[in-house]
């Protein structure tokens, strides 16, 4: 995008929690529901929503402590569900080698793979704890600081 700010697209009604959380989860915009939203690329990111304008950060410069935060508990989830998964279907002779492996990649591939989803999912909580001011919708920059 070029230096200009977007000013945010205005949308009837504000999205439900559930759907902020499930867009989320699908590497969507919460706010408007774009495939594109923030990202490029598996790994590129744009400072705002490349529909509707809305931006990442939403003035708080920490935000990357949540979204990590958000990706450590999705890769733990599925590192744990995983081992639960081999170790019930493997009962009484669970094969521990299999578990450590399937583990270890879980645990090495797992930031990689939420990586994007962990930005969209703590949006979405982020939206769901603060809704966005008027201000913000309008497009004024720092609106929340």
């Amino acid at each position: 995008m070029s230096g200009q700010i977007p000013v945010i697209q205005p949308i009837e009604k504000a999205p439900s929690r559930p759907r902020l959380l499930a867009r989320g989860f699908t590497r969507r915009c919460p706010w408007c529901g774009d495939r594109h939203a923030y990202f490029t690329g598996w790994f590129k990111r744009e400072e705002r929503c490349q529909r509707c304008g809305h931006g990442y950060r939403r003035g708080d410069h920490a935000f990357e402590l949540g979204a990590t935060t958000a990706n450590i508990i999705l890769t733990f989830g599925t590192l744990l569900l995983v081992m639960l998964v081999l170790v019930v279907a493997t009962v009484p002779d669970v094969p521990v080698v299999l578990v450590v492996v399937a583990a270890s990649a879980v645990g090495l591939l797992g930031p990689a793979l939420y990586y994007p989803i962990s930005f969209t999912l703590w949006q979405a909580v982020d939206l769901w704890m603060r809704p966005p001011t008027e201000a913000e919708l309008a497009g004024i920059a720092d609106a929340s600081l």
